[in-house]
């Protein structure tokens, strides 16, 4: 599976999160009431995530469900955007600058456009021989593209710090997760680019949180 399965989150565990964690600026206001809200979800059958992005789903609902819930629209909206951060968004292959246009071209031949398509094409270690013939490139090199579609599963990892992660040995997000964020952050910041954004622990704390939720179903 390429992201996260959002039945598997509960609406509990899902607002421990809001209240521990470190919140984007303008989301931290969907801490307030958080227990009450719960409460008021479950008692209208909201009982994990996948079934709260369902109900968010239709905005034109918000007037009616946010007086329900004894909040606003835009509190409504906010609310929104948390959850559907929790799914993973597939990321065009070109965009990674990895491979060049022929090898794009093969994979486009098998239908592989996205990381999501090469992730949920090559990774049992079988398919990906063929893969390799069809895209006319080495094993070495779709198996370096499939970790760096891996690792753009998370959010909060886009293709250039996913660059940086392979390079420094991590192979996906369970690598991630035994990793000293703090000395990776110097390692990253040490490198970058002058004026380039810097990251944070803070930042790679949270995508720590976000890889213990992610299956990982790739064969090496």
């Amino acid at each position: 599976m390429y992201s996260i399965d959002l039945s598997e989150i509960s609406i509990e565990d899902f607002a421990k999160t809001i209240v521990t964690v470190e919140l984007l600026p303008s989301r931290k206001v969907l801490a307030d009431h958080i227990e009450r809200i719960v409460l008021a979800l479950r008692q209208l059958g909201v009982d994990d995530l996948a079934v709260l992005k369902k109900r968010l789903a239709d905005k034109q609902s918000f007037p009616d469900l946010g007086a329900q819930l004894g909040v606003d629209v835009d509190w409504l909206t906010l609310l929104n955007r948390e959850v559907n951060s929790y799914v993973s968004r597939p990321v065009p292959l070109a965009k990674l600058g990895y491979l060049s246009e022929p090898e794009l071209a093969g994979l486009r031949a098998r239908g592989i456009k996205t990381t999501k398509d090469l992730y949920e094409q090559a990774a049992a270690r079988a398919d990906r021989s063929d893969l390799a013939i069809d895209a006319a490139m080495s094993a070495e090199r779709l198996d370096h593209v499939l970790r760096l579609a891996n690792l753009v599963r998370v959010n909060g990892v886009g293709p250039a710090f996913a660059v940086f992660l392979v390079d420094a040995g991590v192979e996906g997000p369970s690598d991630f997760l035994h990793r000293d964020v703090s000395v990776m952050a110097d390692d990253y910041n040490r490198n970058i680019e002058d004026g380039a954004p810097k990251l944070r622990v803070e930042d790679l704390e949270f995508v720590q949180r976000y890889c213990r939720s992610l299956p990982e179903d790739i064969e090496w």
